[in-house]
């Protein structure tokens, strides 16, 4: 999901999470190509992705900061999860304030989700 957007925030203009995601004002996530299919695999290939998936599937934005104190890693190897996630389209992102807030895009969960139950009646 996505977070509000800064004119439907009340805390715009602050480093405050918004309250809750929303995936309304992104656009739709690419096509599950194969391309996109693997992107997505890429994506979930590693448990500390994976861990931060979890972290977001509350549908509570979190900065890199939280998920770093969260995971114990440095805010390096975090960053490059990040980077990954996002790629992947897995991932929303808001800059507010000084902080870039994240949250879980459930629709691409959703559609790869549906795209591996494909393949097994496949």
């Amino acid at each position: 999901m996505m977070i509000l957007t800064a004119a439907s925030n009340p805390r715009a203009g602050t480093s405050e999470p918004p309250q809750v995601c929303d995936e309304s004002d992104l656009p739709s996530p690419l096509p599950l190509t194969d391309e996109q299919f693997a992107r997505v695999a890429r994506g979930l290939a590693h448990p500390t992705r994976i861990a931060i998936m979890r972290q977001l599937s509350n549908g509570q934005p979190r900065s890199a900061g939280d998920i770093v104190a969260d995971t114990g890693l440095a805010q390096s190897t975090v960053s490059e999860h990040l980077r990954f996630l996002r790629d992947a389209q897995l991932l929303g992102s808001q800059k507010v304030g000084s902080r870039v807030w994240y949250c879980l895009r459930c629709s691409v969960v959703s559609k790869f989700a549906e795209a591996i139950a494909d393949l097994a009646h496949d």
